[in-house]
């Protein structure tokens, strides 16, 4: 393939997967990256930026000592994946966590604390369904009169009053629709890799492999906003060991130019 000579304006668009680097059980051409999941398609940004580290050495004959020669020290990649749209997993790896999916199920005797009528409490597992109160007296609470259901999926009750004679603690029968936990924090770094298939507004292409990023969240995530909120997951391309010696890798990343995208 000839090489052309001119020049490409970038403004690239394209799905981005994101995986876990497994030397084990990955293949090497796709960067040892498996259990590949896309992220979605309302991607806001994706950058990279290469750094080069230096010391300088200055001569000693002229007497201004002026730079002779300068020693490369370190190279770095930064990856930036800007995101409004990303499922249970991306949101874990942001708050340091992993997606877990709970099955359905029932509770007994979950036991509540102690509650004063306009109360609001909340069960240990949202989607909640058929819920029984009683108090330790086996007295019933009856929906509408004791208590009111302000919205199931979230769990979320409020005590209107308690019966005569009630007495604590009150405790709680229900069954419960599947949901995915994130347990914030619960991961001291989260690594994963990312693969882009980018196209340009010109039709032209690129792929780009990084199957190493130390990954933290970048930025703040905004629960209530009057936009929709985004998610920057941002970290150090990692040292691939087992890539290093792959002359289309690096020890980096790779990136493949479509043979229609002249450089």
């Amino acid at each position: 393939m000839t090489l052309a000579s001119k020049s490409v304006v970038w403004n690239g668009q394209g799905p981005v997967h994101i995986g876990t680097y497994d030397p084990v059980n990955g293949r090497p051409e796709m960067g040892f990256l498996t259990n590949l999941y896309s992220v979605g398609c309302g991607n806001r940004t994706l950058a990279l930026t290469p750094a080069r580290e230096t010391n300088t050495i200055p001569e000693s004959c002229s007497g201004q000592r002026l730079p002779l020669k300068v020693m490369e020290t370190g190279k770095s990649l930064a990856v930036s994946l800007e995101m409004v749209q990303f499922d249970g997993r991306t949101l874990a790896a942001a708050f340091y966590g992993a997606a877990v999916a709970k099955v359905a199920g029932t509770v007994t005797d979950e036991v509540l604390a102690e509650l004063q009528p306009g109360d609001y409490f909340f069960l240990k597992n949202p989607r909640s369904s058929s819920v029984v109160i009683e108090d330790d007296a086996a007295t019933a609470y009856v929906e509408g009169t004791h208590y009111e259901v302000s919205d199931a999926d979230h769990s979320r009750y409020r005590l209107l009053e308690h019966p005569a004679g009630h007495v604590e603690p009150l405790k709680v029968d229900y069954e419960y629709a599947g949901f995915v936990n994130i347990a914030a924090f619960s991961k001291s770094s989260v690594e994963r890799g990312i693969i882009f298939s980018g196209v340009n507004g010109d039709g032209q292409k690129a792929r780009v492999i990084i199957p190493r990023i130390g990954l933290a969240m970048s930025g703040d995530f905004g629960w209530i906003s009057d936009e929709a909120s985004s998610i920057t997951l941002a970290g150090q391309a990692l040292y691939v060991p087992e890539l290093a010696a792959d002359t289309e890798f690096g020890p980096f990343t790779r990136i493949d130019l479509m043979p229609d995208l002249p450089v």
